[in-house]
């Protein structure tokens, strides 16, 4: 188990909330242009599309670095903060098997006064997983097994 990994979101997830906010806000562009409509509609499509760029901007910066026994988050939004693996207090590990999709795994880790999730979308997911179990005191480890779709067939 390498002692050095980064924990972040995928890199296409950003351009895909940049590109869809982009691309959905072209609509009232297009109606103000062609039908002559009120650019009031080009204001209230980008305040009802912002959570977009929202989306894009943590997803862009949200990052967790692992090296030896320091992790360090660097947040969306906010200060990076540091935190030793002796200073975890519980970690919960959500574990959804769905027959259809595939295993899903949320994993939350909690500090005295903080928490940072990551979830096996994210890069570096199974190293953050695999870093835990050989890491953390198993008593402080808690996992919960969801299984989805397991009495169902389809025909």
């Amino acid at each position: 188990m390498k002692n050095r990994f980064k924990v972040c979101a995928p890199g296409w997830y950003y351009k895909l909330m940049l590109a869809g906010f982009l691309i959905l806000m072209l609509i009232p562009v297009l109606f103000y242009l062609i039908d002559n409509s009120s650019p009031v509609w080009i204001v209230v499509f980008a305040v009802l599309l912002s959570p977009f760029l929202a989306a894009a901007f943590w997803s862009y910066r949200f990052r967790i670095t692992v090296c030896q026994d320091s992790i360090t988050v660097k947040r969306g939004i906010g200060k990076e903060y540091s935190f030793n693996i002796s200073e975890i207090t519980k970690v919960v590990r959500r574990v959804n098997i769905n027959s259809g999709i595939g295993t899903m795994i949320k994993i939350t880790i909690y500090t005295k006064s903080r928490h940072v999730s990551v979830e096996s979308l994210m890069t570096g997911c199974d190293n953050m997983d695999s870093y835990i179990v050989e890491n953390v005191d198993p008593e402080k480890i808690v996992t919960k097994e969801k299984i989805w779709n397991a009495n169902k067939t389809d025909y």
